[in-house]
């Protein structure tokens, strides 16, 4: 069922085309990942959206209604995280909520249930001490529950991980996939390892411009690849001497002291390589043909339209 579609969304800044004909459609209960560069048009997609920025032409579509630019009761089933998220810093956790919830006009009574739910979603319901003490992770995860508390049939996420560690990543990464199971999720990053992590659909926007849009397994699956992972038990730096020495490869390349990446020639074939390493006394303990990430198809597109 499409929650939100987007229809041929145009924006100019004076003699800038930001936005050109950006089309894109969100289901529910899916996380589409909104992928680019920096300076590609994905904030101002989110700006206007979120009526924070006019646009010049185009129709979104939010739950089968055409939004008006006067209209902004939509809103109200919108959650948004932003990529750096500001809060008052003499304020703990559950004083910050309590004080949005009030300006979000929910009830008293069931205010304090919300407030504990989201705080426990987010793992800062044993956290008393003020935001300013908090550390980058911990105050992203604290925007998501302030975005939650008005229960949300879509979440518009921009850059959630941009400044994170690899925990930090891993955990909002986590909260997306839960957050899926009741809502829509608008991810917007150019972080492609996480956004393939967690997305069902990737859009990828180049110049403002839509260069592909399409469920993320069939993106994956229908890219091919001539390069193979090959792994040694052997750790050995003289493994690299040995293997760029076979005739069969076109390309290879070490990525640890046991493990390779490499093309064949068209005359190479795994027959010869097997016996070359049975000659060389390497023992294999894995060897497979590579599928391509979410970043190789990303950089075959965006080249593809460099001129």
């Amino acid at each position: 069922m499409s929650l939100l579609t987007i229809k041929n969304l145009n924006k100019s800044y004076q003699n800038v085309q930001a936005l050109s004909d950006v089309s894109l459609n969100i289901e529910a209960n899916q996380v589409y990942g909104f992928i680019g560069k920096n300076g590609a048009g994905k904030t101002t997609t989110i700006s206007i959206l979120m009526a924070l920025l006019k646009k010049d032409s185009g129709t979104i579509i939010f739950e089968g209604k055409a939004l008006e630019w006067n209209d902004v009761s939509y809103k109200k089933k919108i959650g948004f995280v932003a990529d750096v998220p500001t809060f008052p810093v003499y304020l703990t956790a559950h004083e910050f909520l309590d004080l949005s919830a009030s300006f979000m006009g929910l009830d008293k009574d069931a205010r304090k249930t919300k407030i504990n739910s989201v705080l426990e979603f987010a793992e800062l319901q044993h956290v008393n001490h003020k935001i300013g003490s908090y550390s980058r992770g911990m105050r992203q995860r604290l925007a998501i529950a302030a975005a939650l508390l008005h229960d949300p049939i879509l979440l518009v996420m921009d850059e959630p991980t941009s400044a994170l560690d690899p925990m930090g990543r891993k955990t909002i990464l986590n909260m997306v996939l839960k957050l899926k199971k009741t809502m829509a999720v608008f991810y917007s990053t150019h972080i492609l390892e996480d956004a393939e992590k967690v997305c069902d659909r990737i859009g990828l926007i180049d110049q403002g411009r839509m260069m592909l849009e399409d469920d993320t397994h069939k993106i994956l699956n229908n890219v091919r690849t001539e390069q193979y992972l090959l792994e040694l038990l052997e750790e050995n730096s003289v493994n690299e001497q040995i293997l760029e020495s076979f005739a069969g490869f076109k390309t290879i390349k070490m990525i640890q002291n046991n493990r390779f990446i490499f093309e064949y020639k068209e005359d190479g074939s795994q027959y010869s390589l097997f016996k070359y390493l049975n000659e060389h006394k390497l023992t294999i303990t894995q060897y497979r043909k590579q599928t391509k990430s979410l970043e190789d198809v990303f950089l075959e597109v965006i080249n593809a339209n460099t001129p």
